[in-house]
């Protein structure tokens, strides 16, 4: 074990899923709970992979600030977003570090992205309602050079689906459904 990575376990999954590839297949969702204003609660459902249900069962909140008609209770939808490409990008430089043998100190993702608000209002034809972008930093104390620090990035980064999730762009699709109020 590196960096408390299995790199062992990880080259028994990578065998398992090249043998069966729906033993990789992975779902995930999250329950969006309004409670007031522009504030919900977020709860996971269970996830499955492989055709396992593993069970779930983390909630958080997100909120606005004031200044965005919330009262700061939570997170921003656009600071979770950032996270989840973060945490996506850390965990792949841990484990392609772990898989080269390289020890890591210290690591640190900063994300940081931008929004023009006039899109979200629909205020101009000319403002996006995505964000304009977002960066990422990491900061890395390891005893490697820089050569073997950037190819643990460019893996990273390229094999992180949250973060070719957003530079990549998936489809988005749903439904609203009214709720019987007398079956409540």
């Amino acid at each position: 074990m590196l960096n408390k990575v299995d790199t062992e376990a990880l080259a028994g999954a990578r065998d398992a899923i090249r043998e069966t590839p729906a033993a990789g297949i992975a779902t995930y969702g999250v329950n969006l709970a309004w409670q007031n204003g522009v504030r919900a609660n977020v709860s996971t459902l269970p996830m499955t992979l492989g055709g396992e249900e593993i069970p779930r069962e983390f909630s958080w909140v997100v909120d606005e600030p004031p200044q965005l008609l919330g009262e700061s209770a939570g997170p921003t939808p656009q600071e979770y977003l950032m996270s989840g490409v973060g945490a996506c990008i850390m965990v792949g430089f841990v484990v392609n570090a772990s898989v080269k043998g390289v020890k890591i100190n210290s690591l640190d993702v900063k994300i940081t992205g931008g929004l023009d608000l006039a899109g979200f209002l629909n205020l101009r034809d000319d403002a996006k309602v995505e964000m304009s972008g977002i960066k990422y930093e990491i900061s890395v104390d390891a005893d490697v050079d820089d050569t073997v620090l950037a190819e643990i990035e460019k893996a990273a980064v390229e094999f992180s689906p949250n973060a070719m999730t957003v530079a990549r762009g998936i489809p988005l699709s749903g439904s609203v459904v009214q709720r019987d109020a007398k079956a409540a």
